[in-house]
């Protein structure tokens, strides 16, 4: 029976058996191989990518901090002018207030006839109140105009800031 089949192999048949069990264990073992290649091409490849990610984010982080920081520098800075114009303010007010006791007095003044020297009488009492009323008034819308103007200068000025740092 080993003789019967040594002698179906012999020749061509043989060397076509051979071929075939050849290629039957080979070609399983090619294409296991060229997987484990694959596989190993393919995780370097995800490796690579997730570095090229992991820099990305990190720099997307970085940037963000440094605008964070500029942002929150800008609105410091901000505070402080506001708090600057605020003192400039109070200050203002306070001459206001010296000056309206000043014209206060001078009104009382006015007034009085002994201190008027008889010779102004009410018209002069009527112009120190129209002007009295007058300075009030400007007094008041000067405040309110320049404290507005002041806010939004402070608030124009930290935009164009936070604006340029995001370049």
């Amino acid at each position: 029976m080993i003789a019967a089949a040594i002698r179906a192999l012999a020749g061509w048949k043989g060397y076509a058996a051979a071929g075939l069990a050849g290629a039957l264990i080979a070609g399983p073992a090619a294409w296991t191989v060229q997987g484990w290649r694959y596989d190993a091409k393919i995780s370097g490849m995800e490796r690579d990518q997730a570095q090229q990610i992991a820099d990305a984010q990190a720099l997307a982080r970085a940037t963000e901090q440094r605008r964070w920081t500029v942002r929150e520098g800008v609105i410091n800075d901000a505070k402080e002018q506001a708090a600057v114009a605020a003192a400039d303010a109070d200050r203002a007010r306070a001459a206001s207030e010296r000056l309206r006791q000043q014209v206060a007095r001078l009104r009382a003044a006015g007034r009085d006839p002994a201190a008027a020297g008889g010779s102004q009488g009410q018209s002069g009492a009527d112009t120190l109140d129209l002007l009295v009323g007058l300075l009030s008034g400007l007094d008041e819308a000067g405040r309110d105009v320049s404290g507005f103007a002041d806010r939004v200068q402070i608030a124009g000025l930290a935009c164009e800031r936070a604006y340029e740092s995001l370049r």
